[in-house]
């Protein structure tokens, strides 16, 4: 089906439009197996806009639900099913769905930005690390702390009280825009790294110093709008270790 509806001159991508999104670069472990393999491989992963689900409801185009911000996915890839089942090295995923990481920030459906052909996608599962570890902030915290990971934890991280965001913190955003879209106002101080990273870095061998700099302010110059800050779910919260943390901050820099 040709595109018939247009915002800022992109084509709207909705379940009918015929759209792919098409991204080289889909590192996957692939056999043989051990002691031989397996091996990275890099794929093309693909996404069709007929795989579109959570959609629009209310509002259709061509008859079709149309993706949304925040809210719309395309339910699966193809291109890497050569590869080990899960065997993508950052995502772990075979298959994986996609989602929008930017949209129209002008037309809105239904109270969300629409997202459109030419828009960029994270696929595979991807969630793009930019905007979660800011690299300049492992480099602060190495110089000021010597947090720099040679040094393995021994307790595992549990959130500390002084992790939750202070009012100072939060009037050190103030007025400035989210540092990972850059168009919303911040509103969530982010810490940077990451308080799981800092700790598995080296704050858990000094841990009255790690609860110091949690509720400074800077540890959060910076702070993300609340769909940035929700975005980060689950992509390093759950890599305990030193080792882990180590091993995902090398894919990143």
């Amino acid at each position: 089906m040709s595109l018939t509806v247009y915002a800022e001159g992109m084509g709207l991508f909705h379940k009918g439009s015929g759209g792919k999104g098409i991204a080289p670069g889909d590192v996957c472990l692939t056999p043989p197996p051990p002691p031989g393999g397996p091996l990275p491989v890099p794929y093309v992963n693909v996404c069709s806009a007929s795989d579109l689900s959570k959609g629009s409801r209310s509002v259709l185009i061509d008859g079709e639900p149309t993706a949304l911000e925040d809210a719309s996915e395309v339910s699966t890839s193809t291109g890497n099913e050569a590869g080990t089942q899960g065997g993508n090295v950052v995502t772990h995923k075979t298959k994986g769905k996609a989602v929008f990481s930017n949209w129209s920030h002008t037309v809105k459906v239904e109270g969300k930005g629409v997202c459109r052909h030419g828009d960029p996608m994270g696929q595979n599962c991807a969630t793009p690390p930019v905007g979660i570890i800011e690299p300049a902030a492992l480099v602060r915290v190495a110089a000021s702390h010597g947090w720099d990971g040679s040094q393995p934890c021994k307790n595992r991280y549990k959130r500390p009280k002084e992790g939750k965001p202070n009012a100072k913190q939060r009037k050190k955003i103030a007025g400035k825009k989210c540092w990972k879209c850059k168009w919303r106002n911040a509103t969530v101080p982010d810490h940077q790294p990451p308080l799981i990273v800092a700790w598995y870095l080296g704050g858990c061998n000094a841990v009255a110093k790690f609860k110091d700099w949690a509720k400074s302010t800077g540890a959060t110059s910076k702070g993300h709008c609340r769909p940035c800050s929700g975005k980060q779910g689950g992509t390093v919260s759950r890599r305990h270790g030193t080792a882990r943390v180590n091993a995902f901050l090398a894919k990143i820099k």
